[in-house]
């Protein structure tokens, strides 16, 4: 239901997913997700034309 990621060609939406990062994770504060940000090439991540 998320309009963003329904915007995005399907074969482009793994890649705006997070990852759960059990090791940055810390009890009772916050839960740790690692982002893996391609600026340029094939495997870019989608960004908002301007």
């Amino acid at each position: 239901q998320d309009p963003i990621y329904n915007a995005v060609p399907e074969a482009a939406r793994e890649r705006m997913i997070a990852t759960f990062d059990y090791d940055a994770t810390r009890p009772d504060w916050a839960l740790g997700f690692r982002f893996d940000i391609v600026l340029r090439g094939a495997s870019a991540t989608p960004f908002e034309e301007a």
